[in-house]
């Protein structure tokens, strides 16, 4: 109850907007969802069996993200995944873990938060599924916003360890914000195998294509 009456304040203080035509009542309104563009699932990239993809990085998902990572709208991760399970659930095999792809240490303390682990957490409460830190980042990269795809993968090699009983999963599904080349979850992916992870899915809320 008291969490309810928290929302209904935060929602009369401080009110969503669309933020693709700046309609009051939510982050994506009904007109503006028409302009989200599905993506289909790609496979067998590296140690990833399926990466889901919900929307093209591009445009109104391409805006609604800056604005989760760089303004801390938070709710909109709710949104979006909302919408995308609406559209398809994705399948998960059954005591499948969900963790997230880790930042820096000192880059969290500054932005405050991983958006990453953000939506891994909305994923667990939607799928009633456990979220587990099983990564950590040891290494702090470049940005790879404007590296090509060959320095991407130079930049993030070895930057990533595992962390906790990442080895007692069968199943993971490894989650981020966003894929471009892949760099970032396949490295990931990549070193939950080897701690013994049998079978690792990805899972992003928007994809280039």
């Amino acid at each position: 109850m008291l969490r309810q009456i928290m929302k209904i304040v935060a929602d009369i203080m401080f009110p969503k907007n669309c933020i693709g035509c700046g309609k009051e009542g939510k982050y994506v309104c009904e007109n503006c969802r028409l302009f989200l563009s599905e993506t289909p699932s790609i496979f067998h990239q590296g140690s990833l069996e399926e990466v889901i993809g919900c929307w093209e990085y591009e445009g109104l998902a391409k805006k609604i993200i800056f604005k989760i990572k760089y303004n801390g709208i938070f709710d909109a991760i709710n949104e979006l995944i909302e919408i995308a399970f609406e559209i398809r659930e994705p399948y998960l095999p059954e005591n499948t873990i969900i963790t997230f792809v880790p930042m820096f240490k000192k880059k969290e303390k500054i932005r405050g938060f991983n958006q990453a682990e953000l939506i891994a957490r909305k994923l667990g409460k939607i799928t009633g599924r456990e979220v587990l830190p099983l990564l950590e980042k040891v290494k702090d990269t470049l940005s790879q916003t404007t590296l090509n795809k060959v320095e991407r993968m130079v930049n993030v090699k070895d930057s990533f360890q595992g962390k906790g009983e990442s080895g007692d999963c069968d199943s993971v599904l490894l989650v981020d914000d966003v894929w471009t080349s892949g760099a970032t979850m396949k490295e990931c992916a990549k070193v939950l195998k080897k701690s013994g992870v049998k079978r690792i899915f990805g899972f992003t809320l928007a994809r280039t294509v």
